[in-house]
């Protein structure tokens, strides 16, 4: 009787095992999916903020408006990626003497648990600051 006890207290031992390593299991793959959206929000936005600058810089280079280079960025944006924005604090900032514009674009990266929990939520908020100059072509 003592051995048949034994046996079912191990068969709930290896049950727990098993679960402990598909909660485990999980919550890394949530990590590793959540860790690649962040990543290539952060690369696509860096694209579009790296574009958003050389647009903005050739508007500049053309009128000498710093106002026509933002809206010039602004839309710019708004064509690659209709989720981003230019931030608002120092979004778009025009160096008048070199003509080059630097670009700060945010993003709410698509995650599963990251965005959702207070500790990490930050990580999911994607900033990408880009500067360049009017194109030579």
């Amino acid at each position: 009787m003592s051995n048949q006890r034994r046996r079912a207290g191990e068969r709930g031992a290896v049950g727990t095992i098993i679960i402990v390593w598909i909660v485990v299991t999980a919550l890394v793959g949530v990590a590793v999916i959540d860790a690649s959206s962040i990543f290539l929000t952060r690369f696509r936005l860096s694209d579009v903020a790296s574009t958003a600058a050389t647009q903005a810089a050739n508007a500049y280079r053309g009128d000498r408006s710093v106002e026509g280079a933002c809206q010039a960025a602004v839309q710019s944006i708004g064509s690659d990626d209709a989720d981003a924005q230019i931030a608002k604090k120092n979004g778009c900032v025009v160096n008048p003497t070199t003509g080059q514009v630097t670009i700060t674009v945010r993003k709410s990266a698509q995650t599963i648990l990251a965005g959702r929990i207070d500790f990490t939520k930050h990580y999911a908020k994607v900033v990408v600051s880009e500067t360049n100059g009017p194109s030579t072509l």
